[in-house]
Protein backbone atom coordinates (compact mmCIF):
# COMPACT_ATOMS: atom_id res chain seq x y z
CA UNK A 1 0.00 0.00 0.00
CA UNK A 2 2.85 2.35 0.75
CA UNK A 3 4.18 1.88 -2.79
CA UNK A 4 0.87 3.24 -4.11
CA UNK A 5 1.27 6.32 -1.93
CA UNK A 6 4.88 6.68 -3.04
CA UNK A 7 3.79 6.59 -6.68
CA UNK A 8 1.05 9.15 -6.05
CA UNK A 9 3.49 11.39 -4.19
CA UNK A 10 6.03 11.06 -7.03
CA UNK A 11 3.36 11.95 -9.60
CA UNK A 12 2.26 14.96 -7.56
CA UNK A 13 5.88 16.11 -7.24
CA UNK A 14 6.31 15.78 -11.00
CA UNK A 15 3.13 17.78 -11.64
CA UNK A 16 4.33 20.43 -9.18
CA UNK A 17 7.65 20.69 -11.01
CA UNK A 18 5.86 21.09 -14.34
CA UNK A 19 3.61 23.81 -12.94
CA UNK A 20 6.63 25.60 -11.46
CA UNK A 21 8.40 25.44 -14.85
CA UNK A 22 5.29 26.73 -16.62
CA UNK A 23 4.99 29.68 -14.21
CA UNK A 24 8.70 30.48 -14.58
CA UNK A 25 8.44 30.23 -18.36
CA UNK A 26 5.43 32.58 -18.35
CA UNK A 27 7.32 35.12 -16.24
CA UNK A 28 10.30 34.97 -18.59
CA UNK A 29 8.11 35.37 -21.67
CA UNK A 30 6.39 38.37 -20.09
CA UNK A 31 9.74 39.96 -19.23
CA UNK A 32 10.97 39.27 -22.77
CA UNK A 33 7.87 40.89 -24.27
CA UNK A 34 8.38 43.95 -22.08
CA UNK A 35 12.01 44.24 -23.21
CA UNK A 36 10.95 43.98 -26.85
CA UNK A 37 8.55 46.87 -26.29
CA UNK A 38 11.32 48.97 -24.74
CA UNK A 39 13.64 48.01 -27.60
CA UNK A 40 11.05 49.20 -30.13
CA UNK A 41 10.78 52.59 -28.43
CA UNK A 42 14.56 52.99 -28.31
CA UNK A 43 14.84 51.95 -31.97
CA UNK A 44 12.23 54.54 -32.90
CA UNK A 45 14.10 57.31 -31.05
CA UNK A 46 17.37 56.22 -32.62
CA UNK A 47 15.82 56.13 -36.07
CA UNK A 48 14.37 59.62 -35.66
CA UNK A 49 17.73 60.99 -34.49
CA UNK A 50 19.59 59.41 -37.39
CA UNK A 51 16.97 60.73 -39.80
CA UNK A 52 17.25 64.24 -38.34
CA UNK A 53 21.06 64.07 -38.54
CA UNK A 54 21.00 62.82 -42.14
CA UNK A 55 18.69 65.71 -43.06
CA UNK A 56 21.09 68.25 -41.62
CA UNK A 57 19.57 68.70 -38.18
CA UNK A 58 21.43 69.02 -34.91
CA UNK A 59 21.91 65.75 -33.06
CA UNK A 60 24.09 65.13 -30.05
CA UNK A 61 26.54 62.27 -30.74
CA UNK A 62 26.41 61.41 -27.04
CA UNK A 63 22.65 60.86 -27.28
CA UNK A 64 23.06 58.58 -30.30
CA UNK A 65 25.81 56.63 -28.53
CA UNK A 66 23.63 56.31 -25.42
CA UNK A 67 20.77 54.89 -27.49
CA UNK A 68 23.13 52.43 -29.20
CA UNK A 69 24.38 51.32 -25.76
CA UNK A 70 20.79 50.94 -24.56
CA UNK A 71 19.97 48.80 -27.61
CA UNK A 72 23.00 46.59 -26.95
CA UNK A 73 22.00 46.21 -23.29
CA UNK A 74 18.44 45.22 -24.19
CA UNK A 75 19.68 42.73 -26.80
CA UNK A 76 21.94 41.11 -24.19
CA UNK A 77 19.05 40.86 -21.71
CA UNK A 78 16.79 39.28 -24.34
CA UNK A 79 19.51 36.76 -25.25
CA UNK A 80 19.93 35.87 -21.57
CA UNK A 81 16.19 35.32 -21.18
CA UNK A 82 16.13 33.19 -24.34
CA UNK A 83 18.83 30.95 -22.84
CA UNK A 84 16.86 30.66 -19.59
CA UNK A 85 13.70 29.75 -21.51
CA UNK A 86 15.61 27.13 -23.50
CA UNK A 87 16.99 25.70 -20.25
CA UNK A 88 13.59 25.22 -18.63
CA UNK A 89 12.47 21.63 -18.83
CA UNK A 90 15.30 20.70 -21.17
CA UNK A 91 15.52 17.25 -19.56
CA UNK A 92 11.82 16.56 -19.95
CA UNK A 93 11.28 17.47 -23.59
CA UNK A 94 12.47 15.36 -26.46
CA UNK A 95 11.72 15.55 -30.12
CA UNK A 96 12.43 12.44 -32.07
CA UNK A 97 11.64 12.02 -35.72
CA UNK A 98 10.26 8.67 -36.64
CA UNK A 99 8.64 7.83 -39.92
CA UNK A 100 4.94 7.12 -39.84
CA UNK A 101 4.05 3.45 -39.85
CA UNK A 102 2.98 2.10 -43.20
CA UNK A 103 -0.74 2.32 -43.77
CA UNK A 104 -2.83 -0.48 -45.18
CA UNK A 105 -4.63 0.39 -48.34
CA UNK A 106 -8.38 0.33 -48.12
CA UNK A 107 -10.82 -0.75 -50.73
CA UNK A 108 -13.90 1.33 -51.30
CA UNK A 109 -17.18 -0.48 -51.28
CA UNK A 110 -19.40 0.60 -54.12
CA UNK A 111 -23.05 -0.24 -53.94
CA UNK A 112 -25.32 0.07 -56.97
CA UNK A 113 -28.02 2.73 -56.82
CA UNK A 114 -31.46 1.17 -56.32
Amino acid sequence: MSSLFDRVRAELDEIGDRVKDAVESSKLHLERSSLIGVRSKVAYKLGMMVHRRDRGGEVSPAEVDALYAQMDDIAAKIAKIDKEIDGLGADDVRVEEKPAPPADTAEAEVSPNP
